[in-house]
Formats: structure tokens, sequence, C-alpha cells
């Protein structure tokens, strides 16, 4: 192929840029086939435009259905009847997206963060968070007759004078949370923990000073102190430094106590099981 020394050919709107090294055609959907000179400075160009064949979701045949406005081809699956492309300028749409707003997530990055840093809208976000909040299962603890610690975490809603207390059960032995709930600091949300972590036999169950425990728990279990609610209490501040809503001084807070539980969700279970290999979000 001739070497055109850097000049500019213009096709259908769109600028082809030649290099020393060859051609740098945008966009991506089209195939160089010849360049066929006509007269000095002047060039003929055949292109051939890239066709999907299988469809993105079920792997059938697909078929060519219309065009969007800016000339986009879109195809519909034989199978599925699915519409879609082979290509999308939103990347919002690709698996990895979903990876990497859990993981921005957790590392202290808040929800305008995300979106700026991976480029997609503030609303898209938030959906992909409840999503992946709803794919995830309860992580299961990995054995029984084990140390466990149960503690209230702090937070508001919207403002705060809407109080919330986080209150989660910790195993001492793997570092993994047993079960959590959001809400005010009564008997029947702490039943809720406390039935989880008494229903795996445990050999010491350690909380706070706080006296509702002492009707939940059988004394022969129940020990009460600091020493031995160290280690809840130190996860208390990592999940104070990983969860920007959860941060002391800040202008960062949740506005609904659903987007504060699927975060919990992902924090807690989420990162377990892709420590572990068992689930990939």
């Amino acid at each position: 192929m001739k070497n055109l020394g850097g000049k500019r050919l213009t096709f259908r709107g769109k600028k082809i840029e030649l290099k020393k090294n060859g051609l740098v055609i945008w966009p991506a959907r089209f195939y160089l086939i010849a360049l066929q000179p006509v007269k000095r400075g002047f060039y003929n160009l055949h292109v051939s435009e890239c066709q999907m064949k299988r469809c993105n979701y079920c792997s059938q045949a697909v078929v060519k259905a219309g065009q969007r406005k800016d000339g986009t081809q879109k195809y519909q699956c034989k199978g599925c009847k699915k519409y879609q492309q082979k290509e999308y300028q939103y990347r919002a749409c690709e698996y990895s997206v979903s990876q990497k707003v859990a993981s921005l997530l957790v590392e202290g990055v808040g929800i305008r963060g995300i979106a700026r840093v991976l480029g997609i809208s503030v609303t898209t976000v938030i959906e992909r968070i409840k999503r992946i909040a709803m794919s995830i299962r309860k992580s299961c603890s990995n054995g029984k007759n084990g140390v466990y610690e149960i503690d209230e975490l702090w937070t508001y809603v919207g403002s705060k004078r809407s109080e919330l207390w986080i209150t989660y059960s910790f195993d001492r032995r793997n570092k993994a949370v047993i079960d959590f709930t959001v809400g005010a600091r009564t008997k029947e949300n702490l039943d809720t923990v406390t039935k989880g972590v008494l229903a795996l036999n445990p050999v010491k169950v350690c909380t706070d000073g706080l006296p509702i425990y002492r009707n939940l728990i059988p004394k022969c279990l129940h020990h009460v102190g600091l020493p031995n609610t160290r280690h809840i209490e130190r996860f208390n501040l990592t999940l104070r430094m990983h969860l920007k809503r959860l941060a002391r001084k800040t202008i960062c807070f949740s506005r609904s106590k659903e987007m504060l539980e699927a975060c919990l969700k992902i924090y807690f279970w989420s990162g377990v099981e892709k420590r572990s290999g068992l689930v990939q979000v």
C-alpha cells in the first residue's frame, strides 16, 4: 500500500488520517479494502462495514434491523428478539463497569466520584449499585462453635435528626459479617441479629453494655466489655474509612435506607466472596 505522508482524507464526514506506518480509520466499524489512486492528490476509498454475526445475549444469529439517527447499524437476534449494536459509545453497558463500581464504592469513593471516574451518569451508578446488591447472597460462616461479636454503628439518613443504627454480627475467626440490620436499637432489630448468631452454636457471644442483650443472649454465653469487642470496634473504624457515607465530618450521607443497605451488602458480602473466589460481582 502506498504511503501518503500524513495527509487527511474525508469519507462521509469522518476524517481518515493516513500515518507513515499505515491507515487509522475512524469509526472502527469500517474496514479499508482498497485505496485506488485517481490522479495526483485524489484517491478512491473502497470500504466495507464490520457486520455483527452473533447475539451478545444468546449467541444466536442476528439480522440487520435499521439504523440509529447517527447512522449506527442496529441488529435484532432471531432467537431472543433483542435489539443491540456491535459497539456502544456509552460504556455503562459493559460488564466490567459493574466490577469497577463495586470496587470504587468499597474504597471510599462517593456516588458522584464514581460517576466522574467511570464517565457515566449518577443515576446509572445508583441503579447499578442496587442491582449488584440484589444479586449478592448472604455470606455463610465457614464453621460453627466460634466466637462472635455484636455491635452497633451510628449513622443517619437525610439529616441527623433521622438517626439509624447498623447492628451487625462479626465472626472473630475469619473476620466475616454474619448478618446485619439497619434501624433503631429496638429489641426486635437486635433479636434478628442475635438469632443468627445463636443458630451457629457459639462458644462465646461478645457485646457492649447495652441492657437489651441480657434478655436475648443466654448468660452462660454472654460476655460484656470492651476487651471482648475489640475486633469489631476496630472493624467499625475500617467501615467508616471505606464507605464514604459513613465517614465522620463529611458532606456525604445516605438519602435513603434502601441505598444504605445496598452499600452495606456490597461491602460486607461481595468483598468476602471475591477474596474467596466464590462469586464474581
